[in-house]
């Protein structure tokens, strides 16, 4: 933009220039005319707007050059400027039936008919052909012309296929609504507002909404089937996910007689949400539906009769959820709506809606049990016919799921599921279980539940998303208008997801490898130390409460919430404690007392550092902070006269400034103690008695593990006591929260001192010995190494990885808040089991992960090939249709199919050179999708790690809830990364 402003006045001066004659000084001879013996020459008084070059013609050479160009906008020369001329003005005439070929018995059109473009609204004359070469019907001939008739009776109003085309797009992508786009096209026409065009508005949206109902029929094969759009099918006009398992479409050969411990692996995986936000005013307007219950809304006429028998629901909070989902459920309709929103079932790994699984929703959610019965046992029993098991996601499952087998029973036979033959896992969106209670934490967890992968049952709200910017449009609509308007974009969704699956799939499978070999090795090491009869008992717990919830929760934590007198209590006998550090006798001092004395007044004096930097300017607090560096200054004293016996060479440093003198300064914590580990390892030799440095290597390396163990210790209490804060205390109540947050507060100052602590002696370690044998177990600790071994009420868990912390060292009783002396193994095994079956369970769900993305590649290609087979079946179809028609017939089915076997090629390329490079099969047949060329080297950037909670992108909350590569709620493709929402 910076390089074009100084060319703006160029830019301007052309534009000016296109409103004269430009070149010309006088109207210059029409160069149609000029040159003809027989015909003298006219002036070229006309140009063309939508011409290229701007060349000037007479009225009769503009006629003849527009007979096929009819809507081409016109300017005439009226001496001053130019002012606009109909082409029908000119003498122009549209022959209709004879493909732009001139009729020898025209029916000439007395009026003008109205035709709506993109270049404006126009009145063009016509003429019908009368003759007997030709006997479409007069519509049909408007129709070959690519024109769309407002009505079948005398139309007077056409728009231009193209017109409808590009709204249909606008609309779709933009939610554009009708209004505003033929307003646009009135500004185009006229912008002046003296010549108004004729008002079309209600033929060009009837004319629209016809449009779209037939496009859809045509997308879906209705013309090759003889019965037409009235023999259309319960949902036969939707677009269906090709992911997802469809028996006999597109599963392999034997998926039937998988184990049980592998029918996961062809489970279907579905969603469901009300929105509020999609209502319908109550405007008392009658309307015709054109599809009812042909796409994703189920049959109004057949659905209000089952509601008929059903009154207000009871309340349904069935836990302690404070999640606004729930809440929000049970408000009451405004009385200005007729419907207050809609119900949706989707599935949920890749986010595409499915044949009768929209429903309008009547009175808010406290009526939704019987709405959401209905849309879940109407696509259950349409599209999962043979499917062993489902995983039903919903942000109150824990309510809804209560007494669903008795309400299936007041629904026909043949939407009841057999439980029998179908297992269903009810799951919890993981965003909304955040808000959710500590009962659904667990058993309604995507997480925990085996099978899973890394599906997280958000995906849904990303298509409210998209949907709700129609809400102000459609609300104003009759409802079937309505209901086709939103069938029409809920179809685009899913085709726009259908065509960009293919780089969705290959960069899930890129980061579902990576992190499955990521938490493979964190719980490789986490499991190594583990006895194995231990193991062995948790993993049966594990087993036993994955088929029944009523077992023990394994991922329930052993011991006790952490309170507040508990820390306060533990946080009063430290500081004692600390009081007493480098308070040392002189007699009978041996020389590892004398090094560990150093090393207390080295804790000394950082504490000292944190006391300072925390105290405020009161005189009060300068007098306390005064009397501690007295102490402290005291004690390194009396240290340094045992110093002259074990370190006798340091009298000549302290003596002597240079850079292995103590610094001495008025503030004792600035004092340098010179022990072993401060000194270059020549100094070291002169200076101390033999085997100081090694005395104090075994005690560094000592300090450094205990610090560490009391690292991971403080990290578990302040988990405890946020959970108790959020628990007990949070709330209205300011003093309870400020004590509790003072508290964690000084908790994370204790922290923080023992990572100091740690960082203090790894520095000493590596003076003291660079390369010795403690480096296997001890490592630089950076501020991002101190996390938690798992997430507790975050988002992440799938990305979470364990920090090295929790892996170098064996638990032991240090690593307990109430841990002593007495605590025994088996109590400190037990604390560990949740971080174990955490860590295990983010394992299995990647490796789960990997095994669906595979299958799902496996019935993509399948479903692709299924779609191909049935379009070219349907060639043979209509043999009784009429030749023009049984080509286009033709045309459009091979085109069809040569779509869906692009789509798999391109899919397979895309994903071969990923699988080859991570070492996983293709599913496909070889034979048929052959490798032609070398593999190209795969440019995909990796995963790049990460332990924080991922956040939600667009869809929403878009709601890909996770940044992971599971669920694949398929965006276009922007070339950047993207939380895998996968």
């Amino acid at each position: 933009v910076k390089d074009w402003i100084p060319f703006r006045d160029t830019f301007l001066d052309e534009l000016i220039r296109l409103e004269g004659l430009g070149e010309h000084i006088n109207l210059p001879n029409c160069p149609g005319c000029e040159g003809k013996d027989d015909i003298p020459a006219s002036l070229g008084e006309y140009r063309c707007e939508s011409c290229v070059g701007g060349q000037f013609w007479c009225a009769s050479c503009t006629a003849t050059a527009h007979a096929l160009h009819p809507l081409h906008r016109i300017q005439k020369w009226n001496g001053q400027f130019f002012e606009r001329v109909a082409l029908r003005d000119l003498g122009v005439r549209v022959q209709l039936g004879h493909d732009g070929l001139p009729c020898p018995s025209p029916f000439e059109r007395s009026a003008p008919i109205v035709v709506i473009d993109l270049s404006g609204i126009h009145e063009v004359a016509i003429n019908y052909c009368d003759c007997g070469h030709v006997s479409a019907q007069r519509l049909a001939q408007l129709l070959r012309a690519s024109w769309w008739p407002a009505t079948v009776n005398r139309p007077s109003t056409v728009t231009t296929f193209a017109t409808l085309k590009v709204f249909h797009a606008l609309a779709l992508q933009g939610k554009l609504n009708a209004y505003d786009f033929y307003s646009g096209l009135v500004r185009i026409t006229t912008g002046t507002g003296t010549q108004k065009p004729k008002y079309r508005y209600k033929e060009f949206i009837r004319s629209m909404r016809c449009f779209r109902n037939v496009r859809a029929a045509k997308r879906a094969g209705r013309a090759h089937d003889p019965t037409g759009l009235e023999g259309t099918s319960q949902g036969g006009l939707v677009v269906a996910c090709p992911l997802c398992p469809r028996p006999g479409r597109n599963m392999p050969e034997g998926w039937e007689n998988a184990p049980d411990d592998e029918a996961w692996k062809h489970a279907l995986f579905l969603a469901m949400d009300a929105n509020f936000k999609l209502k319908l005013k109550n405007r008392g307007l009658t309307d015709v539906e054109l599809s009812p219950g042909m796409s994703y809304f189920v049959n109004s006429t057949e659905y209000n009769e089952f509601l008929k028998d059903y009154v207000d629901e009871p309340e349904m909070k069935h836990c302690d959820s404070n999640h606004k989902a729930v809440d929000h459920a049970n408000k009451p309709t405004a009385k200005r709506f007729t419907i207050n929103g809609v119900g949706a079932v989707i599935c949920s790994r890749h986010c595409f809606y499915r044949q009768h699984s929209v429903c309008d929703l009547q009175k808010g959610e406290r009526y939704v049990f019987s709405n959401m019965d209905y849309i879940l046992l109407s696509t259950v029993a349409k599209t999962a016919q043979g499917i062993k098991t489902l995983y039903i996601s919903y942000d109150i499952a824990c309510s809804y799921n209560k007494n669903f087998a008795p309400r299936m029973i007041k629904h026909p036979t043949d939407r009841q599921i057999d439980f029998s033959a179908v297992k269903i896992r009810w799951l919890i969106p993981k965003y909304h279980l955040l808000g959710h209670g500590q009962s659904c934490q667990t058993s309604f967890s995507h997480n925990k539940t085996p099978g899973v992968g890394r599906a997280h049952g958000e995906g849904i709200e990303g298509g409210w998303a998209e949907l709700n910017p129609s809400a102000l449009s459609t609300r104003e609509m009759g409802k079937g208008a309505r209901q086709e308007n939103l069938d029409d974009i809920l179809g685009a969704m899913n085709w726009r997801k259908l065509i960009n699956i293919g780089f969705a799939l290959k960069k899930s499978m890129k980061a579902a490898v990576y992190w499955r070999d990521r938490q493979k090795t964190d719980f490789d090491d986490a499991d190594a130390k583990i006895p194995a009869d231990v193991r062995q008992e948790w993993e049966g717990m594990l087993e036993a409460y994955e088929k029944d919830h009523t077992q023990p929760d394994p991922y329930d934590e052993p011991t006790t919430t952490t309170s507040l007198a508990d820390v306060r209590i533990e946080l009063a006998a430290e500081e004692a404690e600390q009081a007493s550090l480098g308070h040392i006798s002189p007699h009978e001092m041996t020389a590892s007392m004398f090094v560990s004395t150093g090393m207390d007044l080295q804790d000394q004096q950082r504490l000292l550092v944190a006391r300072a930097a925390d105290s405020d300017a009161t005189p009060a607090s300068q007098a306390t902070l005064k009397e501690r560096q007295n102490i402290l200054r005291h004690r390194i004293t009396a240290w340094r006269a045992i110093q002259q016996i074990y370190m006798p060479g340091t009298a000549n440093l302290l003596a002597t400034p240079g850079p292995d003198s103590d610094g001495t300064d008025h503030d004792p914590s600035k004092i340098k103690l010179l022990l072993p580990s401060e000194l270059s390892s020549p100094l070291r030799a002169t200076v101390c008695v033999p085997g100081l440095a090694t005395k104090e290597l075994r005690l560094r390396r000592a300090q450094a593990e205990d610090a560490l163990h009391q690292v991971r210790r403080s990290v578990r209490v302040t988990l405890g006591i946020r959970h108790y804060k959020r628990v007990h205390v949070d709330g209205p109540g300011q003093k309870a929260n400020t004590r509790a947050r003072g508290m964690i507060d000084r908790l994370q100052e204790k922290q923080r001192r023992h990572v100091l602590r740690y960082r203090a002696s790894y520095s000493a370690l590596e003076a003291l010995d660079p390369d010795g044998d403690w480096r296997a177990t001890l490592q630089q600790l950076k501020d991002d190494d101190v996390r938690p071994p798992r997430l507790e009420g975050k988002l992440g868990q799938g990305t979470h990885t364990v920090s090295w912390i929790w892996k170098s060292l064996k638990a032991d009783a240090r690593d307990l808040h109430h841990g002593n002396d007495q605590t025994t193994e088996e109590e400190i095994l037990d604390s560990v089991r949740v971080d174990w079956a955490t860590s295990r369970a983010r394992y299995k769900r990647w490796d789960e992960e990997v095994l669906h993305l595979l299958a799902e590649m496996q019935r993509c290609i399948l479903d692709f090939e299924f779609s191909a087979s049935t379009w070219e079946d349907r060639v043979a179809h209509r043999t009784d249709a009429p030749e023009p028609i049984k080509s286009g017939l033709r045309a459009y089915a091979y085109r069809q199919a040569a779509h869906f076997r692009g789509l798999a090629n391109n899919f397979v390329n895309t994903w071969r050179p990923v699988l080859r490079a991570l070492g996983q099969p293709e599913l496909w047949p070889p034979l048929a999708y052959p490798s032609t060329a070398p593999v190209p080297k795969d440019r995909t950037r990796e995963p790049r790690p990460s332990h924080q909670a991922e956040s939600l992108s667009g869809s929403e909350k878009s709601v890909d809830a996770e940044s992971d590569a599971g669920s694949c709620s398929v965006e276009e493709d922007s070339g950047a990364e993207s939380p895998a929402s996968w």
